[in-house]
């Protein structure tokens, strides 16, 4: 199924590196898209490839720091919710 995710972040210390590691994990940047938006497919269930974008953007996260970084998602036809990176947990929360 297709995925798609919209980030947004503001004052990502190196958004090179950080949309790098996403492409580097299956994602392609959406170019004509304002702001940072991405496609992939996935073979998993909703739930796992959930977590694996939440891995992902995490590490793009860890490698390339930023004041806030908020996120959302299509699985396939299934939206999902707003999430909100929590820097002292490193974990998505729902927003």
């Amino acid at each position: 199924m297709d995925v798609v995710i919209a980030i947004d972040a503001e004052g990502l210390k190196d958004e090179a590196a950080f949309v790098t590691h996403l492409t580097s994990e299956g994602f392609e940047e959406v170019p004509d898209e304002e702001g940072m938006v991405f496609m992939g497919v996935s073979q998993t269930p909703v739930m796992h490839t959930r977590a694996y974008i939440f891995e992902v953007v995490g590490k793009a996260l860890e490698l390339s720091p930023a004041v806030f970084c908020n996120l959302v998602c299509l699985i396939g036809e299934n939206p999902m919710e707003s999430y909100r990176f929590n820097g002292q947990t490193s974990t998505f929360e729902e927003a």
